[in-house]
This record gives structure tokens, C-alpha cells and sequence, in this order.
């Protein structure tokens, strides 16, 4: 009788250690999803602001005067505008 009280203790142990495993396994990759999504709402979080800048700037791409006239081609030139040209570029890289 002792004998199959400790391998019933034994098999007991076993199951509650594999089962720590599994739920521990599983709250880890419920973490790593949720910080997927995490990065992935950041990412599009910025994304209208990009859209909305390249609509306003194709916009002002199309006000360019088609003169090529010194004094046209001047004023098109203080008319761009090249301040956020790198913000555009580092949404792209990432």
C-alpha cells in the first residue's frame, strides 16, 4: 500500500508541475501578444498625422506655379516648405 501512495504522489506532483508550465507559458505569450498589439496601435497611431502632412503638402505641390520665370520659380521655392521632410523619413525607416 505505500508504494502506490507514493507513486500517486508522485504522479499528483508531476501534473501540477506540468500544468505551472503550461499556464505559466501561456501568460507569457498572452504578454507578448498583448505588447504586439501595443506596438502596432503606436505605429498607427501615427499614421493619420503623416497622411493628413502628405495631403496638405501634395496640395501645395499642386499650387506650384508652371511659370519658369525667375521671379515664379522664386516664389515656389520660399512657398516649400522642407521642415518636417525628416519626420517623414523616420516613419518610413521604422
Amino acid at each position: 500500500m505505500e508504494e502506490n501512495k507514493s507513486s500517486v504522489g508522485g504522479i499528483l506532483g508531476t501534473i501540477i508541475i506540468i500544468a505551472l508550465i503550461v499556464l505559466g507559458g501561456l501568460y507569457f505569450w498572452g504578454k507578448r501578444i498583448e505588447e504586439s498589439k501595443n506596438a502596432q496601435k503606436l505605429t498607427t497611431d501615427n499614421m493619420p498625422t503623416v497622411e493628413q502632412n502628405a495631403t496638405s503638402e501634395a496640395a501645395v505641390i499642386k499650387s506650384v506655379s508652371a511659370s519658369d520665370d525667375v521671379d515664379s520659380i522664386d516664389a515656389d521655392l520660399k512657398n516649400t516648405k522642407l521642415d518636417n521632410l525628416s519626420q517623414e523619413l523616420d516613419v518610413q525607416v521604422q
